[in-house]
């Protein structure tokens, strides 16, 4: 289960705001100088507040992943997202997994080892990022925000001390666009999510935030 919770973390922390278009094959950008971590601590409440406004612009939106993970592989698929709680993650064959939350449960099922895994979504660092308004600096620990020419980078962790890691959003400088986000577990290891082919604010069929269990469907026949 804690393995479980670390993939969804990893692969679904998503704040829908206007995201650059990125490539799934692009390379990931080289990491960040060694620099204090915050490039200027007066402004953090308004930086934040600049970032909120953006994330809380959009209520729904669907395109493509690429995840790179920490021991090296790379995945791919579709994704859905809409607040509050609601995405879908769905990973391109032979990749088996399928992640959705419904607003309430998030769930992750895999195909090949004919099993389902739940958690409340209130359990996870999801939660903090689906919610109808979100604002980062009541609901984590903000202990990050770097700033360059080209990108602000905001590192927040579970300001409760019950979730390990922390996630790390990459925006653009000038639009605030969220260009991918990394998140690091407490073994040290990085998992990276880059988005592209985003569309905002269409309609989404309320069926993909639905995962019904075959299995059980079966056993009722």
């Amino acid at each position: 289960m804690k393995k479980f919770l670390i993939m969804a973390a990893a692969l679904t922390v998503l704040p829908p705001v206007a995201i650059a278009q990125i490539q799934p094959q692009a390379q990931l950008t080289a990491p960040a100088p060694q620099m204090a971590a915050f490039t200027d601590p007066r402004s953090v409440p308004a930086d934040l507040a600049r970032i909120d406004a953006s994330m809380n612009s959009t209520v729904s939106f669907s395109g493509r992943f690429a995840q790179y993970a920490a021991d090296g592989s790379f995945a791919q698929g579709q994704v859905y997202i809409k607040r509050p709680g609601k995405l879908r993650f769905e990973y391109d064959a032979p990749n088996p997994l399928l992640i959705v939350s419904d607003g309430v449960t998030l769930t992750q099922q895999d195909k090949a080892l004919e099993t389902i895994d739940r958690v409340p979504l209130s359990a996870t660092p999801l939660n903090y990022f689906l919610k109808e308004n979100i604002n980062l600096a009541n609901d984590t620990e903000v202990i990050g925000l770097q700033k360059t020419y080209n990108e602000w980078r905001v590192t927040a962790r579970d300001g409760s001390g019950e979730m390990d890691g922390a996630i790390t959003m990459v925006f653009d400088a000038n639009t605030l666009a969220l260009k991918e986000w990394v998140i690091a577990d407490s073994f040290g290891g990085e998992t990276r999510v880059l988005l592209s082919e985003l569309k905002y604010n269409e309609r989404i069929n309320p069926r993909l935030f639905v995962l019904r269990d075959e299995s059980r469907r079966d056993r009722r026949r």
